[in-house]
């Protein structure tokens, strides 16, 4: 499996090219506003993306899945219960975009357990809320890495002050997360990746986290 990933718009978004080097099959983590610099790299390596995966709904996270559906034919996956924060968000226009986006429909609902599947690897959704309520990891056990979208970041976590959020549930999220294998890479919405091992402060987190 080989993860390209880059810092784009609207708010240092890691967004993610995940490619199964044998069958050259794609899948994007997120989309934020990084469709430009998506669509060449998986020119450039010969990949098909086939599915554009979000790890929740927030618009800083999904600006680009239409545009990136429409260039690619890529079918959209989400948690289940974000499922229409994608239609919702192009009714407003939050502060860090120029314009609302487009309206995004999901083409697979996910719940816990479910697979996204690319050529021979294998990402399974667990879901970890907090930050927002249907907010989703991604994690390869055989390549032990997880896309940890805005529930965990290095030495901290996703905000649990909005709409959706919960302190209660991102507690639980996180420690569910510190059982993964202490090698896992961490792949987050925003900042640095990290490893398990790293995140020692989660074993002492107090209630509340915001």
């Amino acid at each position: 499996m080989r993860i390209e990933r880059f810092v784009v718009p609207p708010l240092d978004d890691n967004v993610y090219l995940v490619v199964d080097e044998p069958s050259g099959e794609a899948c994007v983590v997120d989309t934020a506003l990084g469709s430009k610099e998506l669509l060449a790299k998986a020119k450039a390596l010969g990949a098909t993306i086939k599915f554009i995966v979000n790890t929740h709904g927030h618009p800083d996270h999904t600006a680009d899945n239409e545009v990136l559906r429409a260039a690619t034919g890529a079918k959209v996956a989400i948690f289940e219960a974000e499922a229409s924060r994608l239609l919702r968000n192009a009714r407003s226009t939050p502060w860090y975009l120029p314009a609302p986006p487009p309206a995004s429909k999901a083409d697979v609902l996910l719940r816990e357990g479910s697979e996204v599947r690319i050529g021979g690897t294998v990402l399974v959704t667990l879901h970890t809320p907090g930050h927002t309520e249907g907010s989703a990891s991604f994690y390869s056990a055989a390549e032990g890495v997880l896309f940890s979208g805005d529930t965990l970041f290095a030495g901290s976590c996703g905000r649990t002050d909005v709409a959706g959020g919960s302190p209660a549930r991102m507690v639980q999220s996180l420690r569910r997360l510190a059982e993964l294998p202490p090698a896992t890479r961490v792949l987050p919405g925003h900042g640095p990746e990290t490893v398990i091992e790293k995140e020692t402060w989660i074993a002492d987190l107090a209630y509340p986290v915001v």
